[in-house]
This record gives C-alpha cells, structure tokens and sequence, in this order.
C-alpha cells in the first residue's frame, strides 16, 4: 500500500480503476492481518468466549474438509478424512477455524500430486485430530519456530500464496483456550508433516489464560 500510495503521490503511478483495485485488496489484507492479530492477543488475554458445545466428532472436520475442497481440487491435491464415533466438547465455529488455518497450511506447502489426510480420534478423556500431509516437511528449528507470530518456513511460497504468517499462531491459541493443545511434527524436509490437535470430550474453564 505504502509503495502504491507514494507513486501516486511522485506521478509515476496513476490513479486509474486498476489502481484503486490495488489499494484496496492491500487494504483489504491489512484489515485482515488487523484482526487476527487481536484474535492472538485476545486468546493469549484469556478474554475469548467460547460457545462450548457436547458434538460428535465429525461435526467440525466434516464441514472443515467441505470449505476447502474446491481449492485442494484446484492444485491437484487430495484431501481425505474420517473419524471416530464419539463427542467433543468445543466451540464449533473455533474448532473450524483451526482446521481451516491447519488445512491451509497444508495444502500451500504440499505440491500437485500429494495427499493430505484428517482424521480425527477418541483417546480417553480427549479427541485427537490429525492432518498429515505428505508436502514440504519441517526441520527441527522450523517445528521449535512453526507456531511463532509471523514465521514463515518457506517465505516465498508464503508470501506468493497469500499467508500472513500468523495461521498457525491462532489455531495454536484456540486449541489453548479450548483446554487443549496443538502441536507440529516431521520426519524432515521432503517428507510431510503432522500436526495433532488435542481437545477435551468434556467442557474446559470458562476462561483459560495462556502463556505468550
């Protein structure tokens, strides 16, 4: 937006409809980046509301697969997923959020021709859900680092794809205030990833302040 704005000002750019197109998806993206850098505070704040509800588990990955299979067809990328009979304690529009910033993910660092799978679990006292992709892969620095505010593994692919690098901080701090977890795991570069979401079969506190 910056570089736009002082060319129009200089007279090297001129304002024409194609212009004002530019400014405004720029505009468009820092309001975006704008509000998920509040979801992060707030969540971190321990000041979100959760609308917890008892579902089954296929409730929120079902819809989750369906968003984004146009654009997993598109790439060529196949998209699988199955899950257990059993119950959740989540908010489900949050829950969608996560596997949505997590399917992303995958899918802007898995190639034409790859896989990725969801799945999700009951173990215990607690669901699992998987999304296993056989995409780029991660280092042991890129997974100590996967989750931080803004960092990007390959910033090229993720700037060329739209990312704001701060996907994975949110679905990181939802999985947190739900009372779970959500944590990211490779065999290396070139072999895929796994991350594992971890949520509660029964409702977790009210409030949950997280650690920044």
């Amino acid at each position: 937006t910056q570089v736009t704005l002082e060319g129009l000002q200089d007279g090297v750019v001129d304002f024409t409809p194609a212009t004002v197109e530019i400014l405004l998806r720029q505009n468009q993206r820092l309001a975006a980046l704008a509000a998920d850098i509040s979801e992060v505070s707030r969540a971190e704040e321990g000041r979100l509301t959760l609308d917890t509800q008892t579902q089954p588990i296929s409730d929120p990955v079902e819809p989750a697969v369906a968003s984004v299979a146009t654009r997993y067809e598109a790439k060529g990328v196949t998209l699988s997923a199955d899950s257990d009979p059993g119950s959740v304690a989540a908010d489900p529009q949050r829950v969608g959020q996560i596997l949505g910033n997590l399917l992303d993910n995958a899918l802007r660092h898995t190639s034409a021709g790859g896989i990725v799978h969801i799945s999700a679990r009951e173990s215990r006292d607690e669901v699992v859900i998987t999304v296993t992709d056989t995409g780029d892969g991660l280092t042991p620095d890129q997974i100590a680092k996967v989750f931080d505010r803004f960092y990007r593994a390959d910033t090229a692919r993720a700037r060329d794809a739209g990312g704001s690098g701060i996907g994975l901080t949110i679905a990181r701090s939802l999985a947190l205030a739900h009372g779970g977890s959500l944590t990211a795991a490779s065999p290396g570069p070139g072999h895929g990833s796994i991350f594992t979401l971890h949520l509660p079969t029964a409702p977790a506190p009210e409030r949950v302040l997280i650690d920044s």
